[in-house]
């Protein structure tokens, strides 16, 4: 694991994800920081999926990672993302949120999924949305 902002090697497993948060409101203000989830001992010149993904919070992330990684990997470096930066997990007080693309329009529900077969490679923009419950 390794974040662009980070001195860590690109072998180094346990390196931080994310830099340091810039000063604003609540410690952080919303900007951009790009994670590289990449197995050290892959081929250069292999593919990779780049995923830029921009939090219900405004927050922007780019990861860089393997087209066979799976979602619920992007989801666990999310969530790892936002502990580092003091940020609310996504389903905190009882929300449901979703990972979503605008083109084509999909949600992303099956988390066994890899990067790749979900149409997610070379490159994608995804959103976390915060569902609304249906008015009863």
């Amino acid at each position: 694991l390794r974040s662009s902002s980070a001195p860590a090697a690109d072998s180094d497993p346990n390196a931080a994800l994310g830099s340091a948060p810039p000063s604003g409101v609540g410690g952080i203000a919303p900007g951009r920081d790009e994670i590289k989830l990449l197995l050290p001992t892959r081929d250069p010149s292999a593919p990779t999926a780049r995923l830029q993904v921009k939090l219900e919070t405004g927050h922007r992330i780019t990861l860089t990672m393997e087209p066979h990684a799976l979602l619920s990997e992007l989801w666990a470096a999310l969530e790892k993302w936002r502990s580092t930066h003091s940020i609310a997990r996504a389903a905190a007080g009882g929300r449901q949120c979703s990972l979503r693309s605008a083109f084509p329009p999909r949600t992303y529900s099956d988390m066994s999924e890899t990067l790749e077969h979900a149409g997610l490679t070379p490159s994608a923009t995804l959103f976390v949305t915060v569902d609304v419950p249906a008015a009863t």
